[in-house]
C-alpha cells in the first residue's frame, strides 16, 4: 500500500496543485520552524521533569517506609524480648497473610486471562505482608542492645530528613512544571509523544496508508489525543488543518488500538477540539486516493476558484493556474 504523509494530506486539502508544486518548490516558514523548535524544547523539559518527579516519589516512599522500619528496629533493641501475647498476635497475623496468599492463588488458577493479573498482584502483596510480619516477629524477639538501638534511631532520623528534603524539592519542581505544562496539556495528563521537530519518531499506519508526526500526543484517562500547533492567528479551523489532525487521529487509532475522542488544533490566539468522526475520516481516505491517482497520472490541478487561497499560497509564484 502506498503510504502518504499527513503533511501532504494537509497541502492537498488546501489545493492539489499547491501540493504538487511543493515537491519541486519547497518553502520553509521560518516563523513556524522557530515556533516548533521552542515547542520541542519546552515539551522535552516537561517530560524530563515529570520523570524526575516520578523518581522522587519512589525514593520518598522507599525512604519513608525504610525509616519507619529502622525506627521500629531501634525500639525493639531498646526494650528487647516480646510479651507472649505479642508473639501469638504476630504469628496469627503471619498465618492470616499466608492464608490470604493461598486464597488469591486458588482464585488466580480459576480466573480468566483478563482477571489473572489482579489476583497475581494480590498474591504478591499478601506474601510480602507475611514476610514483613515474620521478620518483625524475629527482630522483636531479640535481646536488647542499646548501641544498635541508638544507631538505628539516628539512621531513621537521617532518612526522614532526607525524605523531607526530597519532598520539598519535588514540590518546587512541581510548581514550575505546572506553570509550563498547563500551556500544553491538562495537569492530570501526560505528554506521551513529541514529534514537533526533526527528532520525533514518525508514526506509520499500514492499515490506512498514512504516516506522520503530530507535534505531540497527550495521554489522559487512557486516551491518546494528538495536538497540532499552528503559528497563525485564526478564529476558526482551516479545512486543510482539520484533515491533517484527522489523519493524526487515524494514526493514533492504529498505533494504540483505540480511537481518540478528538484531536486538538492550537492556533496562536485560540484552540479547537476537532471530533474524530467518520465524516472527516472518510474525506481523508478519499483525499489519499485522489493523491495516489494524481501521482500515478503525474500531474495535479487546482480544484477551487478561491482567490484568497491563491493569494496566501506559498507556491503562487510558480503556479501556472493561479487566479491572481
Amino acid at each position: 500500500m502506498e503510504i502518504v504523509s499527513a503533511g501532504d494530506i494537509e497541502k492537498y486539502s488546501y489545493c492539489p496543485l499547491s501540493w504538487w508544486l511543493s515537491k519541486n518548490h519547497k518553502t520553509v516558514a521560518k516563523k513556524g520552524v522557530e515556533s516548533h523548535k521552542k515547542i520541542e524544547t519546552e515539551l522535552k523539559e516537561i517530560r524530563k521533569k515529570e520523570k524526575i518527579l516520578r523518581l522522587y516519589e519512589k525514593y520518598i516512599l522507599f525512604i519513608s517506609i525504610a525509616s519507619s522500619g529502622i525506627a521500629l528496629l531501634g525500639i525493639s533493641f531498646m526494650y528487647g524480648g516480646m510479651e507472649r501475647i505479642w508473639n501469638i498476635f504476630f504469628v496469627f497475623l503471619a498465618f492470616l497473610w499466608l492464608y490470604n496468599s493461598i486464597f488469591f492463588l486458588y482464585k488466580e488458577s480459576k480466573a480468566s486471562e483478563i482477571i489473572k493479573p489482579k489476583y497475581e498482584k494480590g498474591i504478591l502483596i499478601s506474601s510480602s505482608g507475611a514476610i514483613i510480619v515474620i521478620a518483625f516477629f524475629i527482630i522483636l524477639s531479640l535481646p536488647p542492645n542499646i548501641k544498635i538501638s541508638k544507631f538505628a534511631e539516628i539512621l531513621a532520623l537521617l532518612w526522614v530528613v532526607s525524605a523531607n528534603l526530597l519532598f520539598y524539592h519535588s514540590i518546587n519542581i512541581s510548581e514550575k512544571l505546572i506553570e509550563k505544562k498547563i500551556k500544553y496539556a491538562p495537569i492530570n495528563g501526560t505528554i506521551e509523544y513529541i514529534g514537533a521537530f526533526e527528532e520525533g519518531e514518525e508514526i506509520t499506519s499500514s492499515k490506512y496508508g498514512i504516516r506522520g508526526k503530530p507535534d505531540y500526543i497527550i495521554k489522559r484517562n487512557n486516551e491518546y489525543i494528538p495536538v497540532e500547533e499552528k503559528s497563525s492567528n485564526l478564529n476558526h479551523p482551516k479545512f486543510s488543518h482539520v484533515m491533517q489532525i484527522t489523519a493524526y487521529c487515524m494514526l493514533i487509532e492504529d498505533k494504540y488500538g483505540s480511537p481518540p475522542p478528538y484531536g486538538v488544533l492550537k492556533y496562536r490566539n485560540r484552540q479547537f477540539k476537532i471530533p474524530y468522526e467518520d465524516r472527516w475520516k472518510n474525506i481523508v481516505i478519499k483525499i489519499r486516493k485522489n493523491m495516489i491517482k494524481d501521482m500515478e497520472r503525474g500531474e495535479a490541478h487546482r480544484n477551487h476558484n478561491n482567490k484568497n487561497k491563491c493569494l496566501h499560497c506559498a507556491r503562487r509564484e510558480y503556479c501556472p493556474e493561479k487566479l491572481l
